[in-house]
């Protein structure tokens, strides 16, 4: 505690006794405030009502977690319709009226402030078969979209031009307009509704560009639309202001279950003065539940945006209010913990103390400063002075080796658990030591986490069927965190046990005991028999403790031979902890692998190289493509500069804007080629475009923001500036197996033949290299690019290889019997002053291309001596390969470190005869180490292989090792069984937790 010295020491009284001051921390502001609250929330609540109004609040709580949980596992509340349901509701279609014909017009304009209105008149005919007893029409509207109150007001309906005034119901977000006329209705009848709207658009991304809009997105028929139709005829007019602002053709379509259409508009003929019209119809039989739309882009800002609604926020924010609740209740239980539940003070000072302390057992003592270190010394201490003489030496040797425990790493585990399992710590409340707090606020922190946690379970499960509002919406991690912060807040409120004043002023007098002991140094002066000493040894560091109270029953015995054996069963050594960290990390690394690193199996497939992400993609077919390259060099860079020309049939009956798209190789086993798009052009004129990066390959995709219909032709120009990369020579150089550098041009990428949008059969295909002499003078290698079956047997390892120019037609030319269903092969080679251009024209026949058959990329390989080009990186193709092949070490690897270890249970079981082993580092490293390592290579290997083909030498390496892991485990659990270990009680009298003074 305090030395001499030490400012928290007062002026010495008159007689000579000095004071300390029991300056305890303060509170953090934000503590101490909070607390306050809760403070006064208490009282509040006590002022207006005792037990049955916490009866009254428990049972909202439980009621509240009742409907939570019926809500968690019971039926879903207002399911949308599933497929089936709305396929099933078009055999009943003519149970109920179905619109003849449905005509709706809208008009927009923008008024001063900038929001957007619109006018809409809604002209139904519908038919009400002889059989059906209605007598009026129901239309449903949403009141609030995306956040914005629109308002509907200004509304008039007339039934067969007869004015009628149409009931109004309002409930949540929809508003129904009844159209009724009080007499049953047969055959057709005409309804018109007349309403205003504003603000339908909204803030968005354009899908295409990225950009900021202002999208306007609207949906025809509203919320709930359960009947047919035959005819559908949508017309919206907007003013010339606005039609020149639009980003994009409008749409219009309509869609039912997984059937639709869509159509891009142009504006009609017929379009008022000053204004455009935009229509769009629907000619044929619908079912009931279809939806039909149509969609506008404005530039960001065009409109003025209402802030967003109240009911919208609900939505938004709402699915997360449990979750924030339990987040706000958390720092109020640590205040509640710090503050209002924490220890009770005793007096304002203390002195030291030379005297036990009255009334307070050790084994109490070692609770109230919560010293579980401490605690098996001091109790061990005690035990001798308590002991009968036959006893004494039995209980020195205990006490000996206890000390030598004391306060090392290796028995905290122990030690802790005795502390917590001593029945002398629940008895704390009843000796008047702590208390339990009670109360309201005590009340809240249990039951709140409780049903809160409940709830925001609930919500997440209902809401996994419906269309999520939410921001952000992540059901695994909102569950994660409600899990954390009630047990949290629930630990805090149940595990609250502050001292008492009696507590305090145990706790104080302890204080003085250390002071006394500090300032006499009686650890070192006194006897093993000291009444006071286990007291001190509480208050004291342990390790120190335990060296003085060594040296004390040393000096008794007469030496420490009988206490070397200070080591017990479940004492933790060095190595033991060693050990077990091992195997935890061995767990921990392998999770950490999986989900930090890529699967380095997971290569894009041909298919996947193809599989085009961007929207409107779909939408291009592509009737012939012309590459032409030019390969130079500047130095020792090589640089190839291609232009790719392609012709394009864009269909513009997508709902998406049509955009090209082509695959380029962007990396080869890990060195990058430095490609560098130019441009793109349509037609000869530039339009944006992105590059998107996904392994060793990239696409290429227009981002045109207009629509395009008909036949273009597409160019594309990039380069690669870092074409050349490190590999070993191909057969066909005549050098196989040397580490040379290669230039490895892919033209198409493989699957080019069907890749494209079916029924895409680019005819002609004509790629075209010139070499630059400088470049080609430096290649002891060059031809078109092939994959080899002799270098392999299987597929996936064909190695690169190359037919000589000049000689394609030649291995490739389809016999003439075959005519010209097996397509055509034309190859020519130039000489230019100083280059040479090679050239190839494919053509597709009946049995697709002469070139299937290389099995590769559509392109050139060049080879040249290791050295002769700046830019190959060997590094990064050894860390390719090794990156490859590291799963397979690893796997192997821990399989057979838990395959040694299980074999060398099972020997040791035979060679022992008995499966029995006493606690030890022998024992952690079976029990430890095998499962560690079989998890370890289970999961790695799994992860590894569970997406690859099963023919794959992964597989066969990697999934009998992981078995063999696993069986290794459970042999291990077999062979090495527990044993009991040999009572001594000398070594257990910390056990009994035995109290002197109690005794006596």
């Amino acid at each position: 505690m305090s030395g001499e010295g030490d400012p928290g020491e007062l002026a010495p009284r008159a007689d000579g006794e000095e004071r300390f001051a029991d300056d305890r921390p303060r509170p953090t502001p934000l503590w101490a405030l909070l607390s306050r609250w809760l403070v006064r929330w208490e009282g509040w609540l006590r002022s207006h009502g005792g037990r049955p109004l916490r009866m009254a609040i428990g049972g909202f709580w439980l009621a509240v977690t009742a409907v939570a949980a019926f809500l968690l596992v019971g039926p879903v509340i207002n399911p949308p319709l599933g497929l089936e349901e709305i396929t099933d509701s078009a055999k009943n279609a003519t149970d109920t009226w179905i619109a003849r014909d449905f005509d709706v017009d809208y008009t927009l304009t923008r008024d001063d402030e900038g929001r957007m209105q619109a006018e809409v008149v809604e002209t139904i005919t519908a038919f009400f078969p002889d059989d059906v007893d209605e007598s009026g029409i129901r239309r449903v509207l949403s009141t609030q979209y995306q956040g914005h109150d629109l308002a509907p007001r200004d509304v008039t309906a007339s039934i067969d031009g007869v004015a009628v005034e149409p009931r109004l119901r309002e409930r949540g977000d929809r508003l129904t307009f009844v159209l009724d006329t009080g007499e049953r209705l047969s055959g057709d009848h005409e309804f018109v509704l007349r309403y205003r709207i504003q603000d339908l658009a909204y803030t968005s991304t354009d899908d295409i560009t990225g950009d900021g809009v202002d999208l306007l997105e609207w949906s025809v028929f509203g919320p709930d639309w359960p009947q047919g139709f035959a005819a559908l005829d949508v017309s919206v007019t907007v003013p010339d202001e606005l039609d020149a602002l639009l980003v994009r053709q409008p749409s219009g379509g309509v869609a039912w279950t997984l059937v639709s259409g869509m159509d891009w508009l142009e504006p009609e003929e017929s379009s008022p003065p000053g204004q455009k019209t935009y229509a769009f119809t629907v000619d044929q039989n619908v079912p009931p539940h279809a939806t039909a739309w149509f969609r506008m882009l404005f530039p960001e800002g065009t409109f003025t945006m209402p802030p967003p609604t109240g009911l919208f926020l609900l939505q938004t924010f709402g699915p997360l209010l449990p979750l924030a609740i339990l987040l706000l209740t958390l720092p109020f239980a640590i205040a509640a913990r710090a503050v209002a539940w924490s220890d009770a003070r005793g007096r304002p000072w203390y002195v030291a103390q030379d005297d036990p302390p009255k009334g307070v057992s050790v084994a109490q003592a070692v609770q109230i400063v919560q010293r579980p270190r401490n605690r098996e010394l001091a109790l061990a201490v005690a035990a001798v002075r308590g002991t009968r003489r036959s006893a004494r030496r039995a209980a020195l040797i205990a006490a000996g080796r206890a000390a030598r425990r004391s306060g090392r790493v290796g028995d905290g585990f122990r030690a802790r658990a005795g502390y917590l399992l001593d029945r002398t710590r629940s008895r704390q409340i009843a000796d008047g030591f702590r208390r339990i707090p009670s109360g309201f606020v005590r009340d809240w922190f249990i039951a709140a986490p409780l049903a809160l946690t409940v709830v925001q379970f609930a919500i997440i499960r209902q809401l996994s069927h419906q269309e999520t509002l939410a921001v952000i919406w992540w059901p695994g991690v909102f569950v994660l965190v409600s899990l954390a912060v009630s047990a949290i807040v629930l630990w805090i409120a149940v595990s609250a046990r502050p001292l008492t004043r009696k507590g305090a002023l145990a706790r104080q007098y302890l204080a003085g005991i250390d002071v006394y002991a500090r300032r006499t140094s009686m650890l070192t002066r006194t006897t093993i028999d000291d009444a006071l000493l286990p007291y001190a040894v509480i208050v004291a560091d342990p390790r120190e403790a335990g060296r003085r109270v060594s040296a004390l029953v040393e000096r008794e015995l007469g030496g420490d031979a009988e206490l070397r054996a200070w080591r017990t069963s479940d004492f933790l050594s060095w190595p033991r902890l060693l050990v077990r960290s091992a195997a935890l990390l061995i767990v921990a690394g392998a999770v950490v692998l999986v989900a930090v690193l890529p699967n380095p199996y997971l290569r894009l497939t041909t298919y996947e190289r193809w599989d085009f992400e961007d929207p409107g993609t779909l939408y291009t077919q592509v009737a012939s493509v012309d590459v032409d390259a030019r390969l130079s060099a500047d130095g020792d860079r090589p640089r190839l500069d291609v232009v790719q020309t392609t012709v394009v049939d864009f269909d513009d009956e997508s709902h998406r804007v049509p955009q090209f798209a082509t695959p380029v190789r962007t990396a080869i086993e890990g060195q990058s080629l430095g490609l560098e798009v130019d441009e793109v052009r349509v037609d000869g004129e530039a339009v944006p475009f992105h590059l998107s990066l996904r392994d060793d390959a990239g696409t290429i995709t227009t981002a045109m923001t207009q629509v395009r219909s008909g036949r273009a032709e597409v160019e594309v120009r990039y380069a690669y500036t870092s074409p050349a990369v490190a590999g070993e020579a191909s057969r066909a150089s005549g050098r196989e197996g040397e580490s040379v550098d290669r230039i490895r041009w892919a033209a198409l990428v493989d699957g080019w033949e069907s890749g494209w949008t079916y029924p895409s059969e680019p005819d002609p295909v004509t790629v075209t290299l010139r070499v630059d002499d400088e470049v080609a003078q430096r290649a002891f290698s060059a031809g078109w690019l092939r994959e080899d079956p002799e270098t392999a047997e299987d597929a996936r390892d064909w190695k690169d290889s190359s037919y000589a120019f000049g000689t394609l037609e030649a291995e490739l030319e389809p016999p003439p019997s075959s005519g010209e269903e097996a397509g055509t092969i034309t190859e020519s080679d130039e000489s230019l002053s100083d280059a040479r251009v090679h050239s190839l024209r494919v053509t597709h026949g009946e049995y697709g291309y002469p070139t299937d058959s290389l099995y590769a990329d559509l392109g050139v390989l060049l080879e040249f001596p290791a050295g002769t080009w700046a830019g190959p990186n060997p590094a990064a193709r050894d860390a390719e390969q090794l990156a490859w092949a590291l799963p397979t070490i690893i796997v192997l690897s821990t399989a057979a470190m838990a395959v040694a270890l299980g074999l060398t249970a099972v020997v040791a079981w035979r060679v022992r005869g008995t499966r029995r082993m006493a606690p030890g580092l022998v024992r952690d490293v079976f029990w430890w180490l095998t499962p560690a390592t079989a998890l370890g290579a289970v999961i790695i290997g799994v992860w590894a292989t569970v997406d690859i083909p099963a023919d794959w030498p992964e597989v066969a390496l990697q999934l009998p090792a992981c078995g063999l892991a696993l069986v290794a485990a459970i042999t291990v659990a077999v062979a090495v069984r527990p044993v009991a270990a040999p009572r001594r009680p000398d070594d257990r009298a910390w056990m009994r937790a035995r109290d002197p003074q109690r005794d006596a």
